[in-house]
């Protein structure tokens, strides 16, 4: 009996030695947390770094509620976006709500990753009640993915476009996109610590140490090193934290030259606007290498963009954002893309929104 008692307490102790060495990983992981500060951009997450370093420090302007619907095209809008993460992420946040602010139009926005274009141009409202305009919305680096299974098509028709720079406008009215007051605040960035995500701080751990024993931790981000500070509100402002696809664009982009790309966009456009009451518009969010190529410290990455190239095939098509928003990050505005994060900060979304209404008003 004294034996069995001695081994029932031996086990006992065991097991409650295991659970405080638990706890106290725990707790340690926890603290650790505290100190890289609770997980916020999509790029800190893929990549394992810290948000104490690249995490955004400049209050971002946020609609609440959001002005535009998302996922759901049941009836009437003015305006039908589809788009990527850059129109469907972050609703709050988004370009879209200015849209909505400057001209009161209703905006439904869907997801290219579960709806195709021609799913819209066959959907009954559509057809019965047309949008005045129809945004096809994606992110440079995978715009060439968008239309990859396309057949080719003739570039007679394209090359006729060219040179083309007026086209029949719905928008006649002046806007006045920072209208908003009273439909959004600024917010901060959370810090606080029940916000800390234990799984986030084990991969920070373990990635960390990838890259201090081998160099390289082959995670979704990278860091890659700038010439001079870049206008962040973060830390960290000697290194750009990019998306690992934003690095292959350019073998993508070679696969399918500008002018393939563009005469695929120019069926699209005459499918789109086949109605007679609905413009086309293609709007390209360039990446961050894009953006910031004047800052990056290797200059063989400066002049990878193709976009100007493909505009030159779509006049009246696409609106430069391109320019807006590299123009505004020289000048130094702040988190025009989040330092986290692929995608724009409220500026940057801002910039978008009041660049695609001038060229709506000015084609």
């Amino acid at each position: 009996m004294s034996s069995y008692i001695s081994s029932f307490e031996s086990h006992r102790r065991f097991v409650l030695g295991l659970l405080a060495l638990v706890l106290v990983l725990a707790f340690g992981l926890f603290c650790l947390g505290v100190y890289l500060q609770p997980l916020s951009g999509d790029l800190t997450r893929i990549g394992s770094y810290a948000e104490k370093d690249f995490g955004w420090n400049k209050p971002q302007l946020e609609f609440q509620p959001p002005l535009s619907e998302i996922g759901r095209y049941e009836h009437y809008y003015d305006v039908v976006v589809l788009g990527d993460s850059f129109s469907t992420g972050r609703p709050h946040l988004r370009w879209q709500n200015y849209l909505v602010a400057a001209k009161g139009w209703s905006i439904a926005t869907l997801d290219t990753n579960k709806i195709h274009v021609e799913q819209i141009l066959e959907n009954p409202v559509f057809r019965k009640t047309p949008p005045k305009i129809f945004i096809l919305e994606n992110v440079e680096r995978d715009l060439p993915l968008l239309i990859k299974h396309d057949q080719s098509c003739d570039a007679t028709d394209l090359l006729k476009r060219v040179g083309v720079t007026t086209r029949p406008s719905p928008v006649t009215a002046p806007f006045h996109v920072r209208k908003f007051q009273g439909l959004a605040n600024y917010v901060k960035r959370e810090t606080a610590w029940y916000d800390i995500k234990l799984g986030y701080v084990r991969d920070y751990l373990w990635n960390s140490l990838l890259r201090k024993l081998l160099g390289d931790a082959h995670t979704d981000a990278v860091k890659v090193g700038l010439e001079k500070k870049a206008p962040f509100s973060s830390v960290n402002q000697q290194a750009l934290l990019v998306y690992k696809d934003d690095l292959r664009k350019v073998a993508w982009w070679r696969k399918m030259n500008t002018q393939e790309i563009s005469c695929q966009f120019e069926k699209i456009r005459k499918q789109v606007e086949a109605n007679g009451q609905t413009r086309f518009v293609l709007m390209v969010a360039p990446d961050k290498l894009t953006a910031y190529a004047d800052f990056l410290l290797d200059k063989g990455l400066r002049d990878i963009s193709a976009l100007s190239e493909l505009s030159g095939h779509l006049p009246g098509v696409m609106p430069r954002l391109d320019q807006a928003l590299i123009s505004a990050i020289r000048e130094g505005e702040q988190d025009v893309y989040l330092p986290d994060d692929t995608h724009w900060g409220s500026s940057g979304n801002l910039i978008a929104a009041e660049t695609l209404l001038t060229f709506l008003l000015n084609p």
